[in-house]
């Protein structure tokens, strides 16, 4: 039996990561903020990127929590309509509807009080052998009262989309409008 130390068990070796500068300024000064370590900090910014996990097949629960969780968005005919939401119901119930795969784009800003995050997922079903691709348009902010506070009020909200077109002109007027950052396509 090999001596280990205590704490987080090792999940595979270390690989070295080459972030350009100005990423390595934004991680640093967000590490410094939340006081964590840099390693912390992208850990704790990638788990937080997508907020539900999807892993095999999927049960009505999780799928309808997914649904019924969206809000409206700036475009609703191009969103998840009833029909897609009872097809995706039906295959969670029947235990045939699973995720393919799926892509993040993720945009954060901090500062003292707040930390707002922007992310744009693009996920792929199989519900009776049929894809179904749906845009999640993602927006969460934690608000501090202090500026040493370690935990905040969280907000979050996401929008689903069928439309890749209108999810990324409402993911556009957010970053813009929001993040504050100047309009990048998401990931196609």
């Amino acid at each position: 039996m090999r001596n280990t130390t205590p704490g987080r068990p090792a999940i595979g070796p270390k690989v070295p990561i080459n972030f350009p500068t100005d990423l390595l300024k934004n991680i640093e000064a967000g590490a410094s903020l939340a006081r964590l370590s840099r390693a912390a900090w992208v850990r704790r910014a990638v788990a937080g990127a997508l907020p539900e996990n999807f892993e095999g097949t999927l049960t009505p629960d999780d799928m309808l929590a997914y649904l019924t969780t969206s809000l409206r968005g700036a475009d609703p005919d191009h969103e998840v309509d009833s029909d897609t939401s009872r097809r995706l119901l039906t295959a969670a119930d029947d235990g045939t509807l699973t995720i393919e795969s799926s892509t993040t784009e993720t945009v954060t800003m901090e500062d003292v009080r707040s930390r707002r995050r922007l992310s744009f997922i693009t996920r792929k079903f199989l519900a009776d052998r049929a894809d179904i691709t749906v845009y999640q348009v993602g927006y969460s902010t934690i608000t501090y009262q202090r500026w040493d506070e370690s935990d905040g009020d969280w907000h979050r909200e996401h929008t689903l989309y069928l439309d890749q077109d209108a999810a990324r002109t409402f993911h556009a007027g957010l970053r813009r409008d929001v993040i504050h950052t100047p309009d990048a396509s998401p990931l196609s």
